[in-house]
């Protein structure tokens, strides 16, 4: 199954100081990212990557079910501190089949 799964760090309203912003970036960052390279290595994310401009990413994970791929997105340290939405999605041949059907429904008897 495929899934698009949407990271979007929450900020808190107050700034961070210089310590703050290296271990978040040595904490968080670079962490998320050598782990989402891992994934990537592994086939789990096909496809995405760090929104710019922004502490986010865009994914598109092919999992077995959704317990996998919450054990997936679990898996990265930004998650943590993220605002996180996962959307299964199907393939275009099931919607194309599925639209068919409806529309035979839909015919004048």
């Amino acid at each position: 199954m495929l899934f698009l799964v949407e990271l979007d760090h929450i900020k808190s309203g107050v700034p961070p100081t210089p310590e703050a912003g290296r271990a978040f970036i040595e904490q968080i960052i670079f962490p998320t990212l050598a782990r989402a390279e891992q994934l990537v290595s592994e086939k789990k994310i096909l496809a995405g990557g760090p929104v710019v401009g922004r502490i986010a990413l865009r994914l598109i994970v092919e999992a077995e079910s959704t317990q996998a791929v919450d054990q997936i997105v679990s898996s990265l340290p930004l998650w943590l501190v993220a605002e996180t939405r996962v959307t299964p999605l199907i393939a275009f041949t099931e919607r194309r089949d599925h639209v068919r059907t409806l529309l035979e429904r839909l015919k004048p008897s």
